[in-house]
């Protein structure tokens, strides 16, 4: 039998979605984003055994994700973005959905910590829990994301028939704009955790996932240092720290990062100099800005104000030099008369 689809998305659905999913039992894909719907994901959902693409994007969606959808042990793609659920990010997923490929739940209400748990599916390839009120830091376990540290061609056989039928298509950010993946989803390695209010250092652990393509980490309250080693992250476009409290100097391995194309560093507390490289200086000066850092792309005047200030003295280092100046002008013209004024005068 093939791929039984439902595919009710973009209609301007309102209302509640029906709980009647018992009956129903051979659906591989449920489409319903991009609608008016309202109310809560109803349990009975989780007697769909044979789903492996839930899209419920889009809508107005609330209350908390169902326990009963730990039952849908082949889901390869769970969309609920961009609705107002709320609660914590369930354990659950981990431990039950492990063939999970995309899970996105950006744009809710969720609360909490990111569980530990999430770590346990290692064929995840998209993690999206962006414009979440997430606390906390950034589980250390993400190196056990094995799709994203190896490459491994092929996502099973269940998600080929779905991306065959034209119909499996994943909503995932990418440098800064919301694009559409479907028969080159495959392709994708992606985490966005960005505007939450992670805690806490980027875990050097990241630095193991060497087929990650996107990291945005941005609009959070991460401190320390970037890691020396995110250089190794050779496949790496896009990167967005922006917005947070990193400190220290930017890695010379990020020199190495020969396809990043979309870049933001900006407003941190990081100092030093930009790291010369093809890539580095391509950027525009915004990518660096609310920083102390010096170097191109930034303009000469910035980075000699930003050098005075690191060493201490700004303005009134900027004072000191214009008098030092004027001291020269003052003493060159009063040696000049010291000498030639007698001459003169005798003369006379």
């Amino acid at each position: 039998m093939g791929t039984v689809i439902l595919n009710l998305g973009e209609n301007f659905l309102s209302g509640g979605i029906p709980d009647c999913w018992l009956n129903w039992q051979n659906l591989h894909v449920i489409k319903l984003s991009n609608n008016r719907l309202n109310g809560s994901i109803p349990s009975s959902m989780g007697t769909l055994q044979s789903i492996v693409s839930l899209h419920l994007q889009k809508n107005h969606l609330s209350g908390e994700i169902p326990l009963s959808l730990n039952n849908c042990t082949d889901l390869i793609l769970l969309d609920a973005g961009e609705n107002e659920l709320h609660g914590n990010i369930p354990r659950w997923i981990g431990d039950g959905l492990r063939k999970l490929v995309v899970l996105s739940l950006r744009s809710n209400k969720f609360s909490g910590y990111i569980p530990d748990e999430l770590c346990a599916i290692g064929s995840l390839q998209v993690l999206d829990l962006a414009d979440n009120n997430l606390i906390g830091s950034i589980p250390r376990c993400v190196s056990k994301f094995r799709a994203m540290a190896k490459f491994n061609g092929s996502m099973g056989t269940a998600i080929s028939y779905v991306i065959g039928a034209g119909t499996f298509v994943a909503t995932i950010v990418m440098k800064g704009q919301m694009l559409e993946y479907s028969t080159n989803l495959n392709l994708v390695r992606s985490i966005d955790l960005s505007n939450n209010k992670l805690s806490g250092e980027i875990p050097v652990e990241v630095t193991s996932l060497f087929e990650l393509q996107a990291l945005n980490l941005s609009h959070n309250l991460l401190c320390g240092t970037i890691p020396d080693r995110i250089g190794e992250l050779r496949s790496l476009e896009s990167v967005d720290f922006s917005v947070n409290k990193l400190s220290g100097s930017i890695p010379e391995s990020m020199s190495y990062l020969t396809f990043l194309s979309h870049l933001n560093l900006s407003f941190n507390n990081l100092s030093g100099v930009i790291p010369l490289s093809t890539q580095l200086q391509s950027f525009d000066s915004s990518c660096y800005e609310g920083n102390q850092l010096c170097g191109l792309p930034l303009p000469k005047k910035h980075s000699a104000n930003v050098a005075i200030y690191n060493g201490g003295g700004g303005n009134d280092n900027e004072f000191e030099m214009e008098w030092f100046y004027f001291g020269m002008l003052y003493g060159f013209g009063m040696g000049f008369w010291s000498v030639f004024a007698p001459v003169v005068i005798n003369r006379r």
